[in-house]
């Protein structure tokens, strides 16, 4: 543990000792204060426009360096309650200016101009706005230097206009929108960028080259903004929810008339805490509109990662990040950064399940009683953001078979928080970050006693340094510590979890403690980067302990883990007569546990190159030679995984034309026979400004020797600690597709379509036992005296593992076709600007017919003729700027 504490203690001294700062910027612009504000109808016909334009915009893409092609003009006004933009942007085709209309935030090549603002002027932070000439929008926040974030939606206006000499803007952002230091005089950072589609131009007023790095950093500054004063931001966004259920239920389900209908109010609220810190409130929250969930398949023992969707938590969420910070890449070899904060642990399933017999009527999620947020900055070096929710205690109701009705709580009260906070110095050369997450549950249930913790803490620091002034280099580092509480029983759970497994047989540190009623762990990484130039270069050292514990607001996939890793390559940015640019990268990794079982080393390489008409190709390989896995037996013993390789190619073409191709291959193949081939295809169609169409159907198929069955005690199976584990050889096809179609009516008002077939069949053969552990060596079942039975009535297989033995045991036939369809339909008009008003319609299909066959025209026509659940709901939120 004290190595740990030297490092974040050197960590800190080097930190806060060393570092340059970065040279004023080049550029000023000027903002104008105007008396009368502007009418936003994209004509520029104010008096305003008689000052000297903004022109001088510089080529990143095609030709970097060169001034652009077209000439710009933008003016910035402002007055005591709004920041404008508007731009004169000249065209010699004015016939050729895309004017494709898109949903909010969905971008789409097109011509474009883009806002960025920095304005707290602290060179890594900031909010970007995005029109296109058919008056389309985008927003978003910016974060570490030029990484964008695009949950962040304000409130603001734009009109466009096309005419014989090109387009125009009017943009109206209003500072209340805005987090910034008040000041008499305020200097901001300010950068533009136009986008020319038939060219593939991307023209900025400041410029940074391919080779370099970071991008707030570079903006110029912004002044003129003295005195200002915003009024004191209040808004509430009510809103009302008519839903009705159309489910597939049991024969005589009492429970269903009285969930067919719902009817839930709510509000979000948020106020601005001075000018620089936001509150954002809700009350028991709707997310019904917000796209579900694909569909998935899960063969293994961990848990399936789905990215978070919910607006109020999506919004500001890159403040909460953790260990990310400083550097512009982040390679993670199967080690990665921990997720302290999974924010899709808030109003999650339930974890439990009733005990008694009956009908259930089980909830699908945890219903949020609250939920507040604090986020922004004190000043322009140090970021904070709070998050407090509660989620209520969850009930089961059961209709027993004495025909009463008992209710079982599945879910306790909880209440989860989180902190964090981030100090920069140097203007930003070094920073030092904290982070806190607790859960707090009331557990007064028994049987929720028995596995989950009453309380989880994590803990951790992170930051960077760079190592000279140009900020060619830059150190990172990250520690953090966690600790659970829970019942002896809770405990347990936790001790067998599938990236832990102390119980298994062979383990010789941390073996299981049935005594244990808490467990804390620690992890540590510090890597390197070389942030600009051809030559590129990252390397990282990493741990976490064997009781690193922080599943239950993180989310979880590793532990007991030492990781090191080396990466380096060369990037062309210089067109030639066939590429654009061109890239390529060679690394070497390995991971091993606290017992030194290594299990994986091996080399990864990369490659990706641009063409001169914008096609781009891009193949990956990876080789791994022979290590252990401790995990592949579900807690028993380790074993032998062998050498392996892979192979992977990607292709798309240029994303301006009516219709886009992609394609991705891949392929990996074990020395025993394992294999698994992959296959994807996407078309996107814009057949004209209104109407985007995708499709992407995806194959795969896998050949696995050894797939996991089950484990069983035997006594008799000593040179496996007295449990035999049993595999099969599976053969799995996997069909699926996602299809998407975007109607976009007007910037305010969208149609949006997601669908999701998929069918995945699994067939089992030569079901067979770990002969040894710490091999990969088998016992096939039905020979050497062994024998295997199956009983196709009750759909199960009996094995007598060997001819010495009287013993045999059984289990379920794992063959499997699951097939599922999803999607949903949502309407969104914008009727003003921030009400909104949705229909939405979602579906979904299961079907579980022929298991182990796979035939494609018949499983898709069970599918259809499967009994369907459909939702509809109507929301209604208005927005009140108080």
């Amino acid at each position: 543990m004290k190595i740990f504490y030297t490092l974040i203690l050197l960590f800190l001294c080097f930190t806060l000792t060393f570092g340059s700062k970065l040279k004023d910027s080049t550029k000023t612009i000027k903002s104008y204060k105007i008396d009368t504000p502007l009418v936003l109808d994209g004509k520029l016909t104010e008096s305003a426009y008689q000052n000297i334009p903004i022109t001088n915009f510089t080529q990143k893409d095609p030709d970097e360096g060169k001034p652009a092609s077209e000439k710009t003009e933008m003016w910035i006004f402002h007055d005591n309650e709004n920041l404008y933009f508007g731009g004169k942007f000249y065209d010699s085709k004015p016939d050729s200016i895309d004017v494709t209309l898109m949903r909010r935030d969905n971008f789409v090549e097109s011509d474009w101009i883009w806002i960025f603002i920095d304005p707290f002027n602290d060179n890594r932070t900031g909010n970007y706005f995005a029109v296109n000439a058919g008056g389309s929008i985008s927003d978003g926040t910016l974060y570490n230097d030029g990484a964008r974030n695009e949950s962040w939606d304000g409130i603001w206006e734009s009109e466009t206009i096309v005419d014989n000499e090109g387009w125009s803007a009017e943009i109206k952002i209003p500072f209340s929108q805005l987090r910034f230091n008040e000041a008499k005089e305020m200097v901001w950072g300010i950068n533009l960028n136009r986008d020319i589609k038939r060219r593939h131009e991307m023209s900025y007023l400041v410029m940074v080259p391919k080779n370099g790095s970071g991008f707030v950093s570079h903006f110029a500054d912004l002044t003129g903004l003295d005195g200002i004063i915003p009024k004191n931001r209040f808004e509430l966004l009510p809103y009302i929810v008519q839903k009705a259920q159309y489910l597939r239920n049991k024969e005589n389900d009492p429970f269903y008339s009285e969930n067919q209908y719902q009817t839930s109010v709510g509000a979000d609220v948020k106020f601005g805490v001075g000018s620089n810190l936001n509150v954002d409130l809700t009350i028991n929250p709707d997310f019904g509109q917000v796209e579900v969930d694909p569909a998935v398949v899960n063969l293994s023992a961990n848990e399936i990662y789905f990215s978070e969707k919910r607006p109020f938590f999506i919004e500001g969420e890159s403040i909460f990040e953790f260990g990310t910070g400083g550097a512009n890449s982040n390679w993670g070899f199967n080690f990665g950064t921990p997720t302290l904060f999974y924010s899709r642990r808030i109003g999650r399933t339930p974890q439990g399940y009733p005990t008694t017999d009956g009908i259930v009527d089980q909830p699908i999620d945890t219903r949020i009683l609250g939920a507040g947020k604090l986020t922004g900055k004190i000043d322009e070096t140090w970021t904070i953001g709070v998050l407090s929710a509660v989620t209520e205690r969850t009930n089961a109701s059961i209709f027993t078979n004495t025909k009463n009705i008992v209710k079982e709580e599945v879910e306790p009260l909880t209440h989860y928080g989180v902190f964090r906070t981030r100090k920069e110095f140097n203007d930003g050369d070094q920073a030092i970050g904290t982070i806190f997450t607790s859960v707090n549950r009331d557990l007064s249930n028994k049987n929720l006693k028995l596995f989950l913790t009453d309380q989880a803490y994590t803990y951790g620091l992170d930051g960077w340094t760079f190592l000279d002034k140009d900020r060619m280099y830059v150190l990172t580092g990250m520690v953090a510590s966690s600790y659970v509480h829970g019942t002896k029983e809770s405990l347990l759970n936790i001790q067998k979890q599938s990236y832990r497994y102390f119980q298994r047989p062979d383990r010789t540190y941390m073996r299981l403690d049935k005594n244990m009623t808490s467990l804390s762990g620690m992890f540590a990484r510090f890597a390197i980067n070389k942030q600009e130039g051809n030559f590129y270069f990252n390397s990282a050292l990493g741990t976490a302990t064997p009781g690193f514990e922080f599943n239950d607001l993180g989310y979880q996939w590793y532990a007991d883990r030492i990781n090191g890793h080396v990466v380096a390559g060369y990037r062309w940015y210089e067109p030639d007569n066939i590429v654009r640019q061109k890239s390529i990268y060679l690394g070497f990794s390995r991971n091993s546990d606290y017992e030194d079982n290594v299990s994986r080393i091996g080399f990864y390489s990369r490659g990706q190159v641009q063409f001169v008409n914008y096609w781009k190709l891009e193949m990956e390989s990876g080789y791994n030679f022979e290590s252990t896995s401790t995990t592949a037996t579900r807690g028993g013993p380790k074993i032998i995984i062998p050498e392996n390789f892979s192979v992977g190619m990607y292709v798309a073409t240029d994303s301006r034309e009516k219709m886009i191709f992609t394609q991705g291959i891949g392929y990996w193949k074990d020395d025993l026979g394992s294999y698994d081939f992959s296959a994807e295809f996407e078309v996107e169609w814009k057949p004209n400004s209104q109407l985007n169409i995708s499709v992407e159907p995806e194959y795969d198929f896998t050949k696995s020797i050894y797939q996991w069955v089950g484990a069983f005690v035997d006594e008799n199976a000593t040179k496996t600690y007295g449990s035999r584990y049993v595999f099969g050889e599976m053969e799995q096809k996997t069909f699926s597709a996602n299809i998407r179609i975007d109607w976009t009516f007007s910037s305010k008002l969208t149609l949006q379509f997601y669908v999701q077939p998929l069918i995945s069949v699994g067939n089992y053969v030569n079901f067979k036992e770990l002969a040894e552990a710490n091999t990969y060596k088998t016992n096939l079942y039905g020979e050497n005296g062994s024998k295997i039975e199956y009983n196709s009535e009750t759909e199960k297989y009996s094995i007598t593992p060997d001819k010495n033995s009287n013993d045999s045991f059984s289990f379920n036939n794992p063959n499997f076709n699951f097939k599922s369809l999803r999607g949903n339909a949502v309407l969104r008009w914008e009727f003003l600007p921030g009400s909104i008003l949705y229909f939405v319609w979602s579906h979904d299909k299961l079907n579980f017919q022929n298991p182990g066959e796979f035939h494609l025209g018949k499983d898709f026509s069970n599918l259809l003729e499967s009994d369907a659940n459909n939702i509809f709901l109507i929301k209604f939120s208005y927005w009140l700027d108080v």
